[in-house]
C-alpha cells in the first residue's frame, strides 16, 4: 500500500513540475542526460564530467551495464526503490528520458 502511494505521489508531483524542452513522444537522452545531472547527483555518479558521488552508489554506467538491464526496469526502480532513495518529483517524460539516457551509457563502453 505504501508503494502505491509513494508512485501515485510521484506522479502528483511530477504532473505538476514544469519541463524543461520540448515534449515528445520518443524519449530523449541528452534531456535525461540534463534532468540527471539537475537531480541525480547528489547521489550517482550521472556523467564523466562528474567528480564525486556517495560510494555505495551504482553510478549509472553501473546500472546500464546490468544484466538484463532495460528503459522500463529503471523507471521501476526510480519510482519504487529497494534501498533508500528521495522521492524525485520529476515528469513522466524526464523519467522516460532519464532512463533513456541510462541506457545510452550502455552502448558507450
Amino acid at each position: 500500500m505504501s508503494a502505491l502511494f509513494a508512485f501515485m505521489l510521484v506522479l502528483a508531483f511530477g504532473s505538476t513540475a514544469r519541463t524543461e524542452g520540448p515534449v515528445t513522444s520518443k524519449p530523449d537522452p541528452e534531456r535525461g542526460k540534463e534532468v540527471a545531472e539537475r537531480v541525480c547527483t547528489n547521489c550517482h555518479l550521472v556523467s564523466d564530467r562528474q567528480t564525486k558521488a556517495v560510494a555505495d552508489v551504482p553510478s549509472f554506467a553501473a546500472i546500464a551495464r546490468q544484466p538484463d538491464q532495460s528503459e522500463e526496469a529503471i523507471m521501476a526502480r526510480i519510482i519504487l526503490p529497494k534501498h533508500p532513495m528521495p522521492v524525485i518529483p520529476i515528469t513522466k517524460s524526464e523519467l522516460e528520458d532519464v532512463a533513456a539516457y541510462i541506457m545510452s551509457l550502455r552502448s558507450e563502453e
